[in-house]
């Protein structure tokens, strides 16, 4: 079952759309008609959603550009310059009980529509339960940037997502010819914190952006942005 109209697009507002489910769910186990079994298995669903959304992504999210940075780090970094700085380690997450299954957020949506045949359900549930919603108006145009901040070693990239679920964000940098992947940007700003190439010189950076839904990225660029980083 494909995303429905009332699931957010943008990915941080997916998470407070599974919190509101599992708080509220309980009151109209019901009037929606939910067994024993479902409920079990609803609360399974929800927890281990939440987890991936608020816990598991983010912390893998985290590690990626600590690992790029170390990396950069120790291929660009001041010449000889001996350090017993170690990789960064990956955070250490403890998952939900349970055991989960491949297709939760497909069964939640399949769970959802059962409620709405419920005698009891009316659409005063429905919009306190967040399963109520129009089908978003598609915004085409390519993602558009702009600079937030900068700093040294630092500059903040923002965007406006409209109703899309991010922006596949990707970078050029002084004395490369080819742009590379950077980050999956889900909110505004990222803040791109590399390590200039030469420590102490300063070095331009180039950003581009397309769109990204579904886990796949649409491969439209917006206009390229230049932004000059302080070493």
């Amino acid at each position: 079952m494909a995303n429905q109209p009332y699931f957010p697009n943008q990915e941080g507002k997916q998470g407070p759309f599974f919190n509101n489910i599992q708080t509220k769910a309980s009151k109209y186990y019901l009037d929606l008609e939910i067994t024993t079994d479902r409920q079990a298995k609803l609360t399974l669903v929800l927890a281990w959603l939440i987890w991936a959304w608020q816990t598991y992504l983010p912390a893998r999210r985290k590690d990626a550009p600590a690992a790029t940075n170390w990396r950069e780090s120790l291929a660009y970094g001041i010449s000889d310059d001996t350090t017993n700085t170690a990789p960064p380690v990956p955070a250490v997450l403890v998952p939900p009980t349970g055991t989960p299954f491949y297709g939760m957020l497909t069964w939640l949506f399949e769970e959802i529509a059962r409620w709405k045949k419920a005698q009891g359900y009316t659409d005063s549930i429905g919009a306190d339960l967040g399963i109520i919603g129009a089908a978003p108006v598609a915004h085409t145009d390519p993602p558009l940037l702009w600079q937030g901040n900068v700093a040294q070693n630092s500059v903040e990239i923002l965007t406006t997502f409209f109703e899309h679920a991010g922006a596949s964000l990707e970078s050029l940098r002084q004395g490369e010819t080819v742009f590379s992947f950077l980050a999956i940007m889900t909110s505004s700003p990222y803040t791109d914190n590399r390590p200039v190439k030469v420590a102490g010189q300063a070095e331009w950076r180039d950003y581009r952006a397309c769109w990204w839904d579904n886990d796949t990225a649409s491969m439209q660029f917006g206009p390229v942005l230049r932004v000059l980083v302080n070493g």
